[in-house]
């Protein structure tokens, strides 16, 4: 579940609880459309570069972009494998080509790049 799902259903319990209590109000509903309109969720992408074109292949190289100034590269690498940021909420949005293997010093590529998303 992302953020914005969580605040909407934070939202929705506590309005039954409200309009339960008849306390009900304009305020409530201005709440709703600032979640909705005012904090629409980011789109941020990783960029993960592996070893192989396999998931749980090691990742040598990445990149993330957040949807706004990322302020530099992170030195620490965030995930080893592909699948780990799967299983941390990133979705698989592009995988790379199952070419036969190369030798990335042979050309200006970095490993088989797979391109995540996560909606925060």
């Amino acid at each position: 579940m992302n953020a914005f799902s969580s605040k909407t259903q934070l939202w929705a319990a506590t309005a039954r609880r409200r309009l339960g209590d008849g306390a009900f109000c304009a305020a409530d509903l201005d709440e709703l459309d600032s979640i909705l309109h005012g904090n629409s969720p980011c789109q941020r992408l990783l960029y993960l570069h592996a070893r192989d074109p396999s998931v749980t292949a090691d990742v040598i190289g990445w990149a993330e972009h957040p949807g706004e100034d990322p302020g530099g590269v992170d030195p620490v690498r965030p995930y080893a494998t592909v699948v780990a940021a799967i299983q941390d909420g990133w979705r698989a949005i592009h995988f790379p080509q199952q070419l036969a293997p190369f030798d990335d010093r042979e050309t200006d590529l970095v490993g088989y790049e797979f391109i995540l998303e996560r909606f925060d």
